[in-house]
């Protein structure tokens, strides 16, 4: 029995969304990897673990790119040692869309910025360019193209999903320098998910430690196709997808802890701001 983990999970479910995404049946790609159909059943069902050697040929099946088969083998071998999952926050952001489709609670916090499916199109190319001044303008596409498929696939579950988002107010402030224009569309545009069902979003106005950056978690929830807990945080040169279950709950516990003191998004604005300032 194949060990069950994030990883395990990441590319079981790879497997079975790139065969199904180019229409081959079990059999039909057990030719194309030249492996039985009771094979890649086995890898789709986590039965059995996926080799990093085998993924090479996985990938080109799938039509995925060299540097995603890269990525895949890269958390393959990160499985076999026991170690987080590291790589870019760019490579790691396929682990994390792909929690966000299948995943039943997902809680997501930002002290900086507002989290990647919630950004507006104009946010993106003013905010995000801002903190990646070096960015091509082919990337910064890429990048929005990448955020709106997070978006939709979000979007469109139906299996009844929790999702928090929690946001320092630090983006909000930075939101309002940069236009009064800009800022009240982000943040109807914030309001508009929260009335979604499933859907809660605060803006957590008390300061926190400069080491609590960015992070989220994703559990299994109700959902039957999800995988093991695990957190995905970033660094300054880095990301990880970390697995300990005893690192998952000190994340939680700051979960917990904030969550409690944030203002829900519809009660946040020029009201709320007032009132704290009286």
């Amino acid at each position: 029995m194949a060990k069950r983990d994030s990883g395990w999970w990441f590319l079981k479910t790879m497997i079975r969304k790139g065969r199904i995404e180019v229409a081959m049946s079990q059999r039909e790609f057990g030719d194309a990897v030249d492996r039985s159909k009771e094979t890649i059943h086995a890898w789709e069902t986590g039965k059995t673990d996926i080799s990093a050697h085998s993924i090479g040929n996985i990938a080109k099946a799938c039509g995925l790119s060299e540097e995603i088969s890269e990525y895949m083998k890269s958390v393959a071998r990160a499985r076999k040692s026991g170690m987080p999952i590291e790589a870019t926050a760019r490579l790691n952001a396929l682990f994390v869309a792909l929690a966000e489709e299948y995943y039943g609670d997902v809680f997501k916090w930002d002290p900086h910025l507002i989290p990647g499916p919630l950004q507006t199109e104009r946010y993106h190319f003013i905010v995000i360019l801002k903190t990646e001044p070096t960015a091509s303008e082919s990337r910064l596409r890429s990048g929005w193209k990448f955020k709106s498929q997070r978006r939709k696939a979000i979007g469109s579950r139906t299996d009844g999903p929790v999702f928090q988002f929690l946001i320092g107010e630090a983006a909000m402030i930075q939101l309002r320098r940069e236009s009064e224009e800009l800022y009240q569309e982000q943040l109807a545009y914030l309001r508009e998910w929260a009335a979604r069902p499933g859907v809660e979003i605060r803006i957590l106005t008390e300061p926190v430690r400069s080491g609590e950056g960015m992070f989220s978690i994703y559990k299994p929830g109700e959902s039957e196709l999800a995988g093991p807990p695990f957190v995905y945080t970033e660094g300054h040169d880095s990301s990880w997808c970390i697995d300990d279950l005893d690192r998952i709950a000190s994340y939680d516990d700051f979960r917990k802890t904030k969550w409690k003191l944030a203002i829900r998004i519809e009660d946040y604005g020029d009201d709320y701001r007032c009132d704290r300032m009286a």
